[in-house]
């Protein structure tokens, strides 16, 4: 027994580690004959009874192979990344529900899965019985248990001696199994009229609607393959090819027991036509329809196929509990699971409850198999954190909230009480008609697949599901050419419900000019001050749906599939897209409206970003009206250097009509240029005070040393710092305070080394500090003093899905551009990415990106560099004005 313990701890090892690819040894015809013999059992011809006592034969054998078939060709398909890794499906589980969550699902998977071969042994007693009464043998009182027991006992005894059993089990019994249901088929159609099988109809039963036992025996053949979930990639994953491991899961599985299910229900209406009663017992039939000779003969295949089974079956769930709790016993893993069963014989009703137990196994085993098949294909798109998944030391992505994924957990509990809901399977009360229609099984396995795909695409929930992609990014660039969608329709009104729930209580006030009549397609240029815009404009543009251009980043934060409902098309920034320009000439071919924010960036200090010409090119492009909307306020309720809502703030937005499409045709690139950059050029802080608005919030100025990094009294850089609503140097002490006006005052008194630039009590108008700042750069760039050389992390964004990490790298920037040296991930080696000035109207800048502190980012049309400092010298402010006096250089 020593020796056997030993292999089944190897075979625990062995069935968690990914089997590689020389270790394969099944090919297809190998993996079909071993799951056909994992799911053929005499239990089919219960089930064959079952449907028999529903449906007629016809449409039995409809739904017993079309049923089984469909439901095994979807939920099957996970079983490629068997195949594929090598690995059983409780591997990837680990992602779905956690590390400690898999465990617990695993043993509620056995708990409602093991009676199947309490049926196993009350099948076996009654074969048993009915054979010794064909020859007068009288049993005892209480044989049938005795008979349930034994049937038990043989088969863990089998499951104790270890591996073997599997390969020797279905090489024997598989084949035959199938020639003695050929020959009973054959038995069941000449002991009666073959018109009494082909036309059989049952007798009515308790449903006045006639659908009823139909959808009830669809629902019967989806619960019976369905719980083959659990165990279904344990084989698969030794095959050699994934079509073969997937075939023959799908065929062994659907063709084999399918037909075992067909042989039941023919001897059974054989049966019923003979005797009057219909029985699921294969001895009983037999001896009836054919002899106690052939009776006899069953005996060994009675015997052998069901305690054969049941030692598959504890051999099975005996090693994956042992892989789940490694430190306890194989064998005493066995004697509880031989226990359970042992309960239920005693117990005695597990065959008469049969419908019912397949109904319950399918309330959990449907939702299983539906995150299964999302998870793998649409959330985590068939790429596995496999250090995480085995909990090596460092790696923690499904770990979760302490070990338990409260998604992956909510969806199954939602899709199993989904289908209670609809259907009691205990009572046979349907609650729901129009649902019951599609099965308990199937409306539970697209509730349960829908619930988790909707919540995996939620954005707070999305990044909890996938923290592994820090592990196992997705590289896969954006599609960029992918047509926009119209904003979805069913979704508009929460849309406009949200921004009206948002910008009211800031009292938004929309004023129109020129717009009345206005109907798409039209241009929309909109200034950019903050992450409100995105809620003021649709407002605005009520009651049409819009598409926006956005960049990829947002995307990443808030998920694909939820920006491209809303409309959203993706681009980068500060980079020459043809991609983007083509999207746009589509949403306005088909009469749609494209919303543009031309600065491409939120306002540092509240001004307005010179226009970039191509903006007026593509307005002539277009040849469509053209809408400018100047909104107010946004910028000063959450300004990017310090994004805290200053509630005080009022909205306005004004939109006007530019131009008509026929003024478009007539006007010049200069004019149209001219014209866009009047109308869209703002000034917060000037608004607030002809406004009269009063901001009193005590942080107002908390975050404003970012955009102002050089002191204005001893022009020191970097050495700015800000809390509540002052603003102080920390090289030589000078202090300023914001007002309720949004006005800086110097509050210290001045050193004598720098009075001479700014006295104490001096107002400084914040937009002045930061053009001082600027022409301080253009000084030095004229100077020839200007070079940034340091060291930056660099994290890449590809597409919408992840940032990957770069690592360190070093960022220069001169006259001729930038160039950035880091390690590209795609290959591994070391590359300098160059960007000239004349391609760079300006560059992107954050403040605390993400909590990560201030960035810039470099563009190509496949990828997004996000630059974060790793040494001191650098702001991305200054950045920010080199790069625009370096464009306006190379172009003058």
């Amino acid at each position: 027994m020593k020796r056997v313990e030993e292999q089944i701890a190897r075979e625990a090892v062995f069935g968690i580690l990914p089997v590689l690819p020389g270790e394969r040894r099944y090919g297809f015809l190998d993996a079909f004959l071993v799951l056909s013999g994992y799911c053929i059992a005499t239990w089919s011809y219960t089930q064959g009874t079952y449907l028999a006592g529903l449906v007629g034969f016809k449409q039995l054998l409809i739904g017993a192979f079309f049923g089984a078939v469909l439901m095994l060709a979807v939920y099957q398909l996970p079983v490629i990344l068997s195949v594929r890794y090598g690995i059983d499906i409780w591997i990837w589980l680990r992602s779905v529900f956690g590390l400690r969550g898999v465990k617990w699902i695993s043993v509620l998977i056995i708990a409602i899965n093991f009676p199947w071969y309490a049926v196993c042994c009350d099948l076996f007693a009654s074969s048993m019985e009915n054979l010794a009464g064909v020859y007068g043998l009288a049993l005892p009182p209480g044989s049938h248990l005795l008979l349930e027991l034994a049937c038990l006992l043989a088969g863990t005894f089998i499951a104790c001696r270890g591996i073997g059993t599997i390969t020797w089990t279905t090489r024997i019994l598989v084949p035959a199994l199938l020639a003695v249901g050929a020959i009973v088929m054959v038995i069941g159609f000449r002991s009666v009229p073959p018109e009494v099988i082909w036309n059989y109809t049952p007798e009515p039963g308790a449903y006045a609607d006639r659908a009823v036992p139909y959808i009830m025996s669809i629902e019967a053949n989806f619960a019976f393959v369905i719980t083959l979930v659990g165990g279904m990639a344990g084989v698969p994953r030794l095959a050699r090819t994934e079509r073969g491991g997937y075939l023959a899961g799908v065929l062994g599985q659907g063709l084999s027991g399918s037909f075992f299910v067909v042989v039941g229900a023919v001897m059974a209406i054989a049966m019923r036509h003979v005797t009057g009663t219909m029985s699921e017992d294969p001895t009983r039939m037999l001896a009836v329809l054919a002899g106690p000779a052939l009776a006899l003969c069953s005996l060994l295949l009675v015997a052998f196929a069901n305690i054969g089974t049941q030692a598959v079956g504890s051999y099975i769930y005996g090693v994956m509990l042992k892989s789940s709790f490694p430190e306890t016993d194989y064998r005493r893993l066995i004697g509880i699971l031989a226990f359970y069963v042992g309960a239920l014989c005693v117990w005695g009703k597990i065959v008469e409850y049969f419908g019912a137990f397949l109904t319950i196994s399918a309330c959990v085993y449907a939702p299983l198999a539906a995150l299964l098949f999302v998870d793998f294909f649409f959330v985590r798109q068939q790429r596995l954190a496999f250090r995480s998944a085995y909990g090596l030391k460092g790696h923690e992505a499904y770990v979760y909230t302490r070990g338990f994924n409260l998604v992956g957990l909510a969806a199954l509990a939602a899709g199993t009480a989904f289908s209670l809901m609809i259907y009691n399977p205990v009572t046979g009360v349907i609650h729901n008609r129009l649902l019951f229609t599609l099965t308990p099984t199937g409306c539970s396995f697209l509730a349960s697949g829908c619930i988790y795909w909707l919540l995996c695409n939620l954005p707070g929930i999305r990044r909890y599901v996938r923290r592994d992609l820090a592990e196992v990014p997705d590289t896969r660039p954006f599609d960029r050419f992918r047509e926009p969608p119209r904003q979805n329709l069913a979704a508009m009104p929460f849309i406009w419900l949200w921004c009206c729930l948002v910008t009211a209580r800031a009292g938004l006030k929309i004023r129109k000019k020129g717009m009345k009549g206005l109907k798409p397609p039209f241009l929309v240029l909109a200034t950019h001050h903050s992450f409100t815009d995105f809620y003021v404009t649709p407002r605005v543009l009520f009651p049409h749906r819009a598409n926006y251009v956005s960049e990829l980043e947002g995307f990443e934060n808030f998920g694909e599939w939820l920006y491209r409902q809303s409309g959203c098309l993706g681009t980068r920034k500060f980079v020459d897209d043809l991609a983007l320009v083509k999207n746009i000439c589509r949403v306005l071919g088909r009469g749609g409206i494209l919303v543009l924010y031309p600065e491409a960036r939120y306002a540092n200090v509240g001004t307005s970003s010179r226009l970039p010409l191509a903006v007026a090119k593509l307005v002539k492009l277009c040849k469509v009206p053209v809408v400018t909307l100047n909104m107010k306020g946004n910028y000063l309720q959450s300004p990017i250097w310090n994004l805290r809502i200053r509630r005080e703030v009022r909205l306005e937005a004004e939109a006007e009509l530019a131009y008509t499409a026929e003024e478009v045709e007539r006007a010049q690139v200069e004019d149209i240029y001219q014209t866009l950059s009047r109308l869209l050029t703002y000034d917060e802080y000037a608004w607030q005070r002809t406004t009269g608005l009063r901001i009193t919030d005590s942080f107002r100025a908390e975050g404003l040393h970012l955009p102002l990094y050089q002191c204005r009294a001893c022009g020191a850089v970097y050495r700015m710092a800000s809390k509540g609503s002052e603003l102080f140097c920390a090289a030589c002490g000078a202090r300023w305070r914001m007002d309720e006006f949004g006005t800086l005052r110097r509050t210290d008194p001045a050193s004598p080394a720098v009075s001479g630039r700014c006295a104490p009590g001096q107002e400084i108008y914040i937009p002045d500090w930061y053009e001082w700042q600027r022409e301080n750069v253009r000084r030095r760039i004229a100077a020839g003093r200007y070079f940034l050389e340091l060291w930056v992390r660099v994290e890449a964004l590809p597409n919408a899905v992840n940032f990957i990490d770069c690592g360190a790298g070093r960022l220069e920037h001169g006259p001729e551009g930038f160039d950035l040296t880091f390690v590209d991930y795609e290959d591994g080696r070391e590359k300098t990415l160059h960007v000239s000035s004349a391609s760079m109207s300006s560059i992107h800048t954050e403040y605390d990106y993400r909590g990560k502190g201030q960035c810039v980012t470099l563009s190509v049309p496949d990828n997004t560099y996000f630059l974060f400092p790793l040494e001191e010298g650098f702001n991305a402010t200054e950045i920010q004005f080199a790069v625009e006096e370096f464009f306006e250089r190379s172009h003058s």
